[in-house]
């Protein structure tokens, strides 16, 4: 039969095997106020707890010089440089891309930074491109754009954050335009991405 009442014990452990199991559907099990849990594991979920862990993030790097033609939007090009981060084998050196992979559908954060190589022009931008074409204007993309920079010598940067929605089998790539007059350098580039979780 049932027995009620108050249990004094100092450690529960499973009868047998590694489970141990509190309750059974439908039970409400209560933690009073004043009470503190102290998880030394790992959190499966529940106890509304959030952190971030997230399976996916990667980094690409390149320092030398890539020419940008005059006013057209041009790839940031990893090639041949260096993965920096690539957990969960997200990146795509040789084509200079990150890919969403199977089960990783929601948010992801992309960052694009570069240097200019001591170029000069009014116009200087950084677009993310999804599946080979830029993500425009609207609430659903980013244009960085910074103006000229008059100072010889000064090796500006130009950097973006983009929260992406985003799809298993989406792929991102950094672009950058320049509209100096002629074509021009930059350096020092990288391109970043992670994963946040689920979009809701």
């Amino acid at each position: 039969g049932n027995i009620m009442g108050t249990l004094f014990v100092d450690k529960l452990d499973p009868q047998s095997g590694t489970s141990l199991e509190i309750g059974s559907s439908g039970d409400t099990i209560t933690i009073p106020s004043g009470c503190t849990i102290t998880n030394s594991g790992t959190n499966g979920g529940g106890f509304g707890l959030s952190e971030i862990a997230t399976p996916y993030a990667g980094r690409m790097y390149k320092g030398s010089a890539q020419t940008i033609s005059n006013d057209t939007f041009t790839k940031l090009d990893f090639a041949s440089g260096d993965t920096v981060i690539n957990k969960g084998s997200i990146i795509d050196l040789s084509n200079s891309r990150i890919t969403v992979p199977s089960g990783a559908a929601g948010l992801w954060i992309f960052w694009a930074h570069l240097r200019v190589n001591n170029m000069r022009a009014n116009r200087n931008m950084i677009e993310l491109y999804k599946n080979g074409s830029t993500l425009g204007g609207g609430n659903t993309a980013d244009t960085y754009e910074m103006g000229y920079w008059g100072n010889s010598g000064q090796y500006s940067s130009l950097s973006g954050w983009f929260l992406i929605n985003a799809a298993v089998s989406d792929y991102f790539e950094p672009y950058f335009k320049q509209n100096s007059g002629s074509s021009d350098t930059i350096i020092q580039r990288s391109f970043s991405g992670w994963y946040l979780g689920v979009s809701s």
